[in-house]
């Protein structure tokens, strides 16, 4: 892959993005069994400066047994009425500890996890994306003319760099 210099800088792009994100709480959760993906509509519960997404789930759902044989996922958020998304790719966790658990908890969840945040039944999956790609309208983040492809950044030792989109040839 080759860097792409035009256009908003790399932390333009991840600030976008987590912008998008933070604004948007729903969106599409994939996971991959070794058969095939799954894909399934969530709500995240947290979006960290550094672009770590948290999703509450139980520790005996499909994403999370998936998330722990294969933890490489990928997450969409759309913002349909900015002309917007965001996919996030990168390595997920199942994190169980309590300090987690406390700050990624909604009252909503309750009627999902009647024992709360500190009960058996309640994990968070947090996601720390690797690749960013990002089309947003609204910001003017898209390629001339029309936006056929995507904005990507990668991170890579640690800092965000632009690269190019996979394009078939």
């Amino acid at each position: 892959m080759t860097t792409d210099q035009s256009g908003p800088s790399a932390q333009t792009l991840f600030t976008a993005a987590l912008r998008l994100a933070r604004a948007n709480p729903n969106g599409f959760l994939t996971t991959h069994d070794g058969l095939r993906p799954h894909t399934r509509l969530v709500e995240h519960v947290g979006v960290d400066d550094d672009g770590s997404v948290w999703i509450g789930t139980s520790p005996r759902s499909r994403k999370a047994a998936h998330v722990a044989e294969r933890p490489q996922v990928t997450y969409a958020i759309e913002d349909r009425a900015a002309g917007a998304y965001v996919v996030l790719c990168g390595q997920a966790h199942v994190e169980d500890g309590l300090h987690e658990r406390l700050t990624h908890w909604k009252d909503a969840f309750a009627a999902f996890f009647p024992e709360g945040p500190d009960g058996d039944d309640y994990v968070v999956l947090r996601l720390r994306p690797e690749r960013i790609e990002l089309m947003d309208f609204s910001h003017r983040i898209h390629p001339a003319p029309f936006g056929l492809v995507p904005a990507v950044i990668e991170r890579r030792a640690g800092q965000w760099e632009r690269t190019e989109a996979d394009r078939r040839a």
